[in-house]
């Protein structure tokens, strides 16, 4: 999905990586981070929205939640995460980094909230009253009043499968009544998933039936006397996106592709932040109609149509190879790869995809590699998937 635009535009990334795995410095099934580039496109985030007057919590789980990557992001202006799930908060939390946004996507189970709380989240997202019920409990255990975002859910709206939840906008006034009565909670605001779709012509992000449902639930919110401080929009989240956003009356984002350039529209046209990440792994063996490559990192909404292959930092960019997804129903122990005509396969070849990942889903490894746009690439830490 990505692969062109990193040959276009990150070069070096890709030399980096066949550097790395053929001389054994990472293994095969390895997602490779160029730390330079990540760094560059954080600070571009940051600096956009801070123009714009919008509010950023990062998200890592897309690169693994790794709290030594997150802390690049900490130090480079964006110094907040959204935790997708309680293991993802206590991860970040345990090593330092700052909570933003807790409860989005997973909510913690009840026996979990007296933990969250520990951390000082700013905000935490609800999906009904019986949980922001369980979290005002364990905020007047800790005598605290905890800021919550409502996750509101229209009947047209676009839900991602085994993400459904919500208050629907039909029953928000009765479910708010009963919110704001709550001692522990403070209601600051709304949020929803996602707000942006790639549109059909692929040159640009447009909104989804989300971002009504959003803005109609801050209207319904004010009109109850809420003081509402956050409209959190993630979704496509990027220097390209944020201006629009913040004239539709998003506040906060949630950039996370966007930290790699890997949102949809990245894949499509050369914007402001750079590719940084590639998937890196090794052809295993043949069969009589394809090389299969050594998996683990591959993942089902990926939508990947070819990568790389070879043992030369340069040959290897006009070496590419159609790709046959797996199945969903397998596992992913090997990738197969169709046999070109133009070149020779070698066992042992290093194959590069550029793809839309989630790294916390599989089984890969992850290496942050330092110096890569400067010209001295250095392994700074292999994060190993055992």
């Amino acid at each position: 999905m990505f692969l062109q635009r990193t040959i276009e535009r990150n070069p070096k990334l890709i030399a980096t990586s066949v550097m790395l795995h053929q001389t054994g410095e990472i293994p095969p099934n390895t997602y490779v981070i160029d730390v330079e580039a990540l760094i560059g496109n954080t600070k571009l985030l940051s600096r956009t929205a801070k123009a714009h007057g919008m509010e950023l919590y990062f998200m890592s789980k897309q690169l693994g939640r790794l709290p030594k990557l997150a802390k690049y992001m900490v130090t480079n202006g964006i110094d907040k995460a959204v935790a997708v799930d309680f293991d993802e908060g206590k991860l970040l939390a345990d090593h330092g980094i700052r909570i933003g946004n807790i409860g989005h996507l997973v909510q913690p189970g009840k026996h979990q909230w007296q933990e969250v709380l520990s951390w000082e989240p700013e905000v935490v997202t609800v999906f009904s009253y019986l949980r922001a019920k369980q979290v005002s409990e364990a905020a007047q255990k800790i005598n605290r009043k905890q800021d919550i975002l409502l996750k509101i859910v229209g009947p047209h709206d676009y839900i991602h499968e085994a993400q459904e939840g919500g208050i629907e906008l039909s029953l928000l006034n009765r479910e708010l009544d009963l919110i704001l009565r709550l001692p522990g909670v403070r209601v600051v605001g709304v949020t929803t998933f996602p707000i942006l779709k790639l549109a059909d012509d692929k040159k640009q992000m447009v909104p989804t039936e989300n971002l009504t449902t959003l803005l109609k639930g801050k209207q319904m919110l004010e009109t109850k006397g809420v003081n509402v401080l956050q409209v959190n929009g993630p979704g496509g989240t990027s220097s390209e996106t944020i201006p629009y956003l913040v004239k539709q009356g998003v506040t906060h984002g949630e950039p996370g592709h966007g930290l790699t350039g890997t949102t949809p529209l990245h894949a499509y046209r050369s914007l402001s932040e750079l590719p940084a990440m590639v998937y890196v792994t090794e052809v295993s063996h043949e069969t009589r109609e394809h090389y299969h490559v050594i998996a683990g990192g591959f993942y089902d909404r990926s939508n990947m149509k070819s990568c790389i292959v070879g043992h030369d930092s340069v040959t290897i960019l006009q070496n590419y190879v159609a790709t046959r997804p797996n199945s969903p129903e397998v596992i992913d122990y090997y990738g197969a790869i169709k046999k070109p005509k133009q070149f020779q396969i070698q066992i042992g070849d290093t194959a590069i995809f550029a793809f839309r990942t989630q790294i916390f889903v599989t089984r890969a490894h992850v290496a942050l590699v330092e110096g890569i746009q400067s010209g001295s690439p250095s392994l700074v830490h292999l994060e190993r998937k055992w």
